[in-house]
């Protein structure tokens, strides 16, 4: 319960950063001369819009970007990660750089090419009968299922299992080889 808590805190801290953030950022855009738009006609967001670089890199403030239920689904994945990541065995290092990969790079990776989709490339998707939303929502899925995947896996304990078999085989051979250790006797 505690660490919901102490996630709602974090994401409500970059929920306001994010805010404060885009009304400063609004506020120069609007002091700075430029072209000007054609009357009647709203601007639309376009890639120049959305987060990319500092702040607005992290993958919790891209989500937030994200659609319903595709920004639900990303926050899962990313409280998964995170509660993988503390709860995980130190010495377990295939699962950790697997969860850290997914979050530092799979993860802003796959929902930056979602937002940036232009609509010609919306339209060709569709035209291939494949909606934008549910290619990015298999996509979140597939992560979530080899984050679940990894977090079941003990690799530590197999990996020091594997480590310890070899050394025994090498320390006193294999039995059923015939071949011998330099610690075995000789056989009469």
């Amino acid at each position: 319960m505690t660490a919901v808590l102490i996630l709602l805190v974090i994401f409500a801290g970059i929920a306001l950063i994010t805010y404060v953030d885009n009304t400063t950022q609004g506020a120069k855009r609007r002091s700075l001369p430029g072209p000007a738009a054609e009357p009647g006609r709203a601007l639309e967001p376009g890639p120049a819009a959305l987060p990319a670089g500092g702040r607005g890199d992290l993958p919790e403030t891209v989500a937030l970007t994200l659609p319903e239920p595709a920004r639900t689904q990303a926050w899962e994945l990313l409280c998964l990660l995170h509660d993988g990541l503390l709860n995980l065995d130190a010495g377990d290092t295939r699962s950790r750089f697997l969860l850290t990969q997914t979050r530092t790079s799979y993860l802003p990776d796959t929902l930056r090419a979602y937002l940036h989709l232009t609509e010609g490339a919306r339209r060709h998707l569709r035209a291939q009968g494949q909606s934008p939303e549910a290619l990015l929502s298999e996509q979140l899925t597939l992560m979530r299922r080899g984050a679940e995947q990894a977090l079941r896996r003990d690799h530590a304990a197999a990996d020091r299992l594997l480590t310890q078999g070899r050394f025994l085989r090498e320390r006193f051979g294999d039995a059923e080889t015939g071949a011998e250790s330099e610690l075995s006797l000789p056989r009469p």
